[in-house]
């Protein structure tokens, strides 16, 4: 992944250092356990542990590989001459290449999960403060993006927050699903007893595979890949509603940006108007996420016991992956964090229909009192049909609220009281603390609502 979009932690974490000290870490496990089954000499393990991983030893190995054209045999090589002479003739012994690459890539999968993890309960966090923040601040839902009925800015971030749970407990899931690792040789038939491969990979903090070819099956990492799309699809949902709430004849939210920053280099006032360029950028990572679900689902399939195709696309999209939803988590959290709010503007936009958003609250009244549904919803239909599109009002200005009130076979029914009500946003959201109850927050008082004129 570019340097523009990738995190330290995430970059550093999938470097070829860091992977090669990983490689050394397997090897090291390896000779370890060969140790304690009497496989080889009492120090061999300690010895072995001497030899750092350094940019030295790569550049070294980087030379073997002109060579060998096998950067795992290279990689060994250099670390072999480094090795006392009493281990050399333990190290690697017994194992392929994959068994070295394929655990220690389940080790870099377990520390970026952990780094993913921290992504999503940051943005987790930011989500849940906003949305008690503005349990109570009233805007309209839209369905179909056409005005529906009236909600609240905090009851749609409380929804994330409920598909950012379910997020985590898949990568719970997946974390410990694909913690595994194997030291069962070449075709899977165990040069070295399965003993080693066993305290080995416990060792290491993992558990050895039930079977294995010369690699692991790779549904484990479609599985993780997957997982990984899943985040950054939502987080494509949720960017492109902050983007929608955020354009001018919405006007609803507003990103904030850097005291400074110019919005365009040809429009003056898009420094004020701000355009969301941060959810902008995460929805187009994600389409970019989305596309390694191809070939992480097509390097499950090789031929026989094992083929290379996978090798190289594992390389790109592994390491792309991670960095992209790492860093696509932490822009987002930084969004919503700082997102500016404008309830006046979600109240003149609730408005804007003049009280159309609240007709089934007065059709439940009037059923309520005797009519039926179908004349209720008819009554209704007709005034809202009456007005001129756009305005939303009568050739005398007369608006929605204002037919209801002016109609006689609803007066007749409803009384003006009971329609005051029903125009309340107050009473569209009275079931919104039991709902943010079922996440854990305490009840609040629902304040009162001061209606337009």
């Amino acid at each position: 992944m570019i340097e523009r979009y990738t995190r330290e932690r995430m970059g550093m974490l999938w470097s070829e250092l860091s992977i090669k000290t990983m490689w050394m870490q397997v090897e090291l496990a390896a000779l370890w356990a060969k140790e304690q089954l009497g496989m080889a000499p009492t120090g061999a393990y300690e010895a072995a542990r001497k030899v750092e991983i350094t940019e030295e030893i790569l550049v070294v190995a980087a030379e073997y590989e002109k060579v060998k054209d096998h950067d795992l045999i290279a990689f060994v090589d250099a670390v072999v001459e480094r090795l006392e002479e009493f281990v050399r003739a333990f190290f690697h012994v017994g194992l392929t290449s994959y068994c070295v690459e394929d655990t220690s890539l389940a080790l870099a999968i377990q520390k970026s999960i952990a780094i993913i993890l921290e992504g999503l309960s940051k943005l987790r966090s930011a989500l849940r403060r906003r949305a008690d923040e503005h349990r109570f601040t009233v805007m309209v839902a839209r369905t179909h993006n056409i005005h529906a009925e009236p909600t609240s800015f905090g009851l749609k971030l409380l929804g994330w927050v409920d598909v950012l749970d379910r997020h985590i407990a898949r990568l719970k899931y997946v974390r410990k699903e694909i913690a595994v690792g194997k030291l069962s040789g070449a075709v899977g038939t165990y040069p070295l007893p399965p003993v080693v491969e066993e305290t080995a990979c416990k060792f290491l903090g993992l558990r050895p595979a039930k079977i294995s070819t010369q690699i692991i099956s790779r549904d484990f990492l479609a599985h993780y890949a997957m997982t990984l799309v899943g985040v950054a699809n939502s987080l494509d949902r949720f960017a492109t509603e902050i983007r929608h709430l955020a354009g001018t004849d919405v006007a609803e939210v507003r990103e904030r940006a850097k005291p400074g920053a110019s919005g365009s280099s040809a429009m003056p006032w898009k420094s004020f108007l701000k355009n969301p360029i941060k959810s902008e950028n995460t929805c187009g990572l994600a389409r970019i996420s989305r596309g390694y679900i191809i070939p992480a689902l097509e390097c499950e399939v090789v031929w026989g016991e094992r083929t290379l195709e996978n090798s190289s696309a594992e390389r790109i999209y592994l390491p792309d992956l991670c960095t992209i939803v790492d860093f696509m988590l932490n822009r987002f959290a930084g969004v919503m964090d700082k997102l500016e709010v404008f309830p006046k503007q979600m109240t003149r936009n609730l408005w804007k229909t003049g009280g159309m958003v609240f007709g089934q609250r007065v059709m439940m009244k009037m059923t309520e009192k005797g009519m039926t549904r179908k004349t209720a919803y008819e009554i209704l239909e007709g005034l809202c049909m009456s007005m001129e599109f756009g305005p939303f009002v009568m050739p005398d200005g007369k608006n929605f609220r204002d037919l209801v009130y002016a109609n006689p076979v609803i007066r007749q029914l409803v009384t003006a009281e009971e329609l005051d009500n029903c125009f309340n946003p107050a009473d569209s959201l009275k079931h919104i603390n039991e709902i943010f109850g079922r996440f854990g927050f305490k009840q609040k008082k629902i304040p009162v609502y001061q209606m337009p004129e």
